[in-house]
């Protein structure tokens, strides 16, 4: 199931990228999904320490389950049905930010 949504995800973000970018954008999606992943294991962690195994797999489901909820609940996500395209002017550069 997992494969299914990555494969909406990036392709989604490919159709909203301009041709330019999509390098960075794929750096900055990187960084974005593996950041909360540090914190989100020392809370784990120390759930399942203080708390057992079973309420911290427990909590982390309750939130997979609400967070799921409020995606489905969003009515900006619940009316795509058709990937938007972004136009990028050909006679526009991009400018480098390094």
């Amino acid at each position: 199931m997992d494969i299914l949504i990555v494969i909406n995800f990036v392709a989604l973000r490919q159709a909203m990228t301009p041709e330019p970018m999509p390098e960075r954008m794929t750096s900055t999606m990187r960084w974005l999904i593996v950041l909360p992943a540090g914190p989100g294991a020392l809370l784990g962690g120390w759930l399942s320490e203080h708390l057992g195994l079973r309420y911290a797999l427990g909590f982390a489901g309750i939130n997979a389950a609400l967070l799921t909820l409020l995606a489905w609940r969003n009515p900006r996500i619940r009316t795509i049905k058709v990937l938007p395209t972004l136009a990028w002017p050909a006679d526009q550069p991009v400018k480098a930010t390094s």
